[in-house]
Parts: structure tokens; C-alpha cells; sequence
């Protein structure tokens, strides 16, 4: 299952980028999200069968808390951020490159900072090299 999840998210994020990129222009980025949630509940209800509720349902709404409202609502911020830096120029090959960078060296300092986790000498090359890698990928030569 270790592998197993990993490929359902590297799958799920190259259909997410490879056809958000498609969007047409006209369509209103709020309807676009709209629709696609209402896909998304359609969807979820037809997975429910493979992921039992164990105490039933009631016991899972309880758990129920705060942080679906917040979630929902970075769900809907990536779903905006990614159609509009799409439609204002933005490349497949490098928008969400450049965003994922960031979002994980901010995380990593989130992770130290606040969580207690820790990063050994190659982690930190990693980041290193990652930042320098959006560094080349954003310089520009001038003629």
C-alpha cells in the first residue's frame, strides 16, 4: 500500500495539472470549481463502498470539526490559484514546479518549527537544490 498511494497521488496531481491547464478561458472560474465538487461528491459516494464506516456514520460527522471548513477552503485557494496562473500565462511545465518548491520549503520550516521534526544533511541539499533549481528555471538572460 506504501507504493500504492503514492502512485494514486502522482496520478491524481498529473490529471489535476494536465487538464486545469484545459479549462476553457471563458468558462467563470467559480462556476468551473462549482462543478466539479458537485463531480467530486458524486464521485466520493461511489468510492464509499470500499472504505467501510466502522461505527457508522454518526460516529464520523461527531469527529466532524473546524478543520473541514479550513480545508475546504485551501482546496478551493489551490483550485483558483492554479486555473488563474494557468490563464495568465503561467506554463504547465513550470507552474507548478515553482509553486511546489515554495510550498515545500515553507513546509519544511513549518515541520521544524512547529512540529519537532528534523532534517538531516541531505534534506537540506534537497532544499538547496531545489531552490536553486527555481532559481535557473525563473532567470531570464538579457540580450
Amino acid at each position: 500500500m506504501f507504493y500504492i498511494t503514492a502512485f494514486v497521488t502522482i496520478l491524481g496531481g498529473l490529471m489535476y495539472q494536465f487538464f486545469v491547464k484545459r479549462v476553457p478561458s471563458g468558462l467563470n472560474p467559480i462556476v468551473n470549481v462549482i462543478s466539479v465538487y458537485l463531480v467530486v461528491i458524486v464521485f466520493c459516494l461511489a468510492l464509499l463502498p470500499l472504505f467501510p464506516i466502522k461505527g457508522g456514520l454518526a460516529q464520523h460527522v461527531k469527529q466532524l470539526s473546524w478543520l473541514q471548513i479550513v480545508l475546504a477552503i485551501s482546496v478551493v485557494l489551490i483550485e483558483l490559484g492554479f486555473l488563474l496562473m494557468y490563464r495568465h500565462g503561467w506554463n504547465l511545465s513550470t507552474g507548478n514546479l515553482i509553486t511546489g518548491v515554495f510550498i515545500n520549503v515553507i513546509l519544511a520550516a513549518i515541520g521544524l518549527g512547529f512540529l519537532g521534526e528534523k532534517l538531516n544533511m541531505v534534506n537540506v541539499l534537497g532544499i538547496v537544490l531545489s531552490v536553486l533549481g527555481v532559481a535557473l528555471i525563473g532567470y531570464k538572460q538579457q540580450h
